[in-house]
């Protein structure tokens, strides 16, 4: 299986990269970048570089571990090796980074996959906006059931208030005609009364005028 570079950004916002073998286990890291561009620069420096021993600098570190770390032609340090038991181990990374680093692809983790959830979101967002006119009729419709329960009230009492007043002007027109009676009975009492007050008035009038003759 082929080696591979992992492009990847830190939480500082600086780039690096590791090569790794066809195993998966790292065999070299770079140094930070500090950009994007210049780390890619490294990644094809490498590559270049990988197959040439004399840019592979062995040094051991103070707890006397032997590693190394590579150069470009222009004698910047590129980046280097993990830590080793042995020199024997360390050469044999040497010999990996030849090996896996000219054919290697790159993969680059800074780049933000596409989120799978997103479709399912989308697809939501247009069965909402596609339901939302049915939920304004039915909200509208839900508005209007009041209304329209007291216009079916009122059609309801309809009837019984036009019975009522029905009812009213019968028994209004039933009693006119006692009415009109009534007052034809005190008209004609009047008219039967009226001799006998004139008669009453003549006769307190008659001493009054024979009284007067006297004199």
């Amino acid at each position: 299986m082929a080696g591979k570079f992992e492009l990847k950004k830190g939480k500082t916002g600086k780039f690096s990269f590791n090569l790794k073998s066809g195993n998966g286990q790292v065999v070299f890291t770079s140094q930070t970048y500090d950009n994007k561009r210049s780390a890619t620069a490294g990644i094809a420096s490498v590559k270049k570089n990988a197959d040439k021993d004399a840019r592979y600098e062995r040094k051991s570190s103070t707890k006397g571990q032997p590693y190394f770390v590579m150069k470009a032609t222009n004698g910047q340090v590129v980046g280097k090796s993990q830590m080793y038991s042995n020199a024997l181990s360390m050469e044999k990374g040497i010999k990996s980074v030849g090996l896996n680093a000219p054919g290697a692809e790159t993969v680059d983790l800074t780049v933000e996959a596409p989120k799978a959830k997103a479709a399912p979101k989308k697809k939501a967002a247009a069965k909402k906006a596609k339901a939302a006119p049915k939920k304004k009729v039915a909200a509208k419709k839900a508005k209007a059931a009041p209304k329209k329960k007291a216009v079916a009230k009122k059609a309801k009492a309809a009837p019984k208030k036009a019975k009522a007043a029905a009812k009213k002007v019968a028994k209004k027109a039933k009693a006119a005609p006692k009415k009109a009676k009534a007052a034809v009975k005190k008209v004609a009492k009047k008219a039967k009364a009226a001799p006998k007050k004139a008669k009453a008035v003549a006769k307190k009038k008659a001493p009054a005028k024979a009284k007067a003759k006297k004199k």
